[in-house]
Order: structure tokens, then sequence, then C-alpha cells
């Protein structure tokens, strides 16, 4: 894929909204993610995916449960991560060359507000109760560092074909 979505400005600017307190407490985040590509959806998007929502979530422990598509073109989770938040991504990948994302977005829900940031392009706005914000970017802060995704996505993996709840950590 064309970068990772980790360092993205907007998801940078998200971020520093929630931990601000701007959104209140982080209730849910949801990712979802289409890209060109070869390969299984999962294998091809879900380090990064899970890098996301890990920014997000900060690291922790997570029931979910998963399901992919049998030629593994598609993959969805939902879940719930060890202290209350609920955690969801739906990970698509089209045959072809090129390895672009073609779609990628995150929606942070958060007890007085929520934020939808378009990975690709600088779009931002910032939902609380004063109204709609349009957040200009700035040079990206601190990122979490990337950790290994290996144990959580054979988690993932194999919710998906056992269709049973499972709990990892990331």
């Amino acid at each position: 894929m064309t970068g990772t979505l980790t360092t993205r400005p907007g998801l940078v600017r998200a971020l520093a909204a929630m931990h601000s307190g701007e959104l209140g407490l982080l209730r849910a985040a949801a990712l979802d993610v289409v890209a060109v590509g070869e390969g299984d959806a999962l294998s091809v998007l879900g380090p990064d995916a899970i890098g996301v929502l890990r920014a997000a979530t900060g690291p922790t422990s997570v029931d979910f449960q998963a399901h992919s598509a049998a030629d593994g073109g598609a993959t969805t989770f939902l879940g719930r991560a060890s202290h209350g938040i609920a955690v969801s991504a739906h990970l698509s990948l089209v045959d072809g060359d090129g390895g672009e994302h073609l779609y990628a977005a995150i929606r942070l829900v958060g007890t007085h507000g929520s934020v939808v940031v378009d990975l690709l392009r600088p779009l931002l706005d910032v939902r609380t109760a004063a109204g709609t914000t349009r957040v200009p970017f700035g040079v990206p802060g601190a990122q979490v560092p990337p950790e290994d995704t290996t144990d959580a996505l054979s988690a993932i993996a194999d919710s998906a074909r056992s269709g049973r709840t499972v709990t990892t950590n990331w």
C-alpha cells in the first residue's frame, strides 16, 4: 500500500482532539479501508488497520468476532476492548496492481462528540455539542510505536474461520 495510515495528518489531529477531551471519553472506533492489491484483505490491510485502531484505543485486550469472504477479498470484525470501547473494521481488497488505497476512513465516537476522518485527504470535521468545526492539519505529533500484529491477525483469521468470538491484545 502507499504509506501507512497511522501517520496520516488527519488521524493525528483526530487523536489529538480525542486526547484533549474535545470528544469526551472514547466509546467507539470504526475503520473502513478499501484498496487495490493482490492477496488476502486481512494479510494485506490488517497490520495497518490494527495500527490505526491501536492508536485510537491504546494497547488493550479485545474480544471480537470476525468474518471473511470465501475468496479472502474482504474481512469484517466487531469487538469490545477491555475498557468498554467498541471497535470495528471492514477491510476490502480489490484485485489489481498498484497497491493504492481507494478509501480509508475512521470514525471516533466519544461521550461528547464524534470525529470522522477521511484518511486519504486533508479533511477533518469535528462534531461536538457546540457545532461542527473544520480543523486544519498541522505537523504530525507523536506516533504510537508500531507493535507486532502477528498474534492479532492470527486471532482475527481464527475467528473468521471458526465463527467464534476470540480475545487478543493489540
